[in-house]
């Protein structure tokens, strides 16, 4: 699995995530703090950040799906 990160319609990073950890609280949330920190510049233009999770079979769900069930 991956977590995406897209500002826009350019994908800007893409974190390899532990599939047995996904539905810890929090572990999302951890990677997506670090990756909007790190990148704070290209979206405080206007442009808000977009996270998604790609699974194995490359279907692509957004991470609010996955929080809220």
């Amino acid at each position: 699995m991956q977590l995406l990160m897209f500002v826009g319609d350019e994908l800007i990073e893409s974190v390899l995530l532990d599939k047995d950890l996904v539905s810890k609280p929090g572990y999302l949330g951890n990677y997506k703090r670090r990756l909007q920190t790190k990148y704070r510049d290209l979206y405080l233009s206007g442009n808000r950040p977009e996270f998604y999770v790609a699974n194995d079979s490359t279907k692509i769900v957004p991470t609010e799906s996955l929080i809220r069930g």
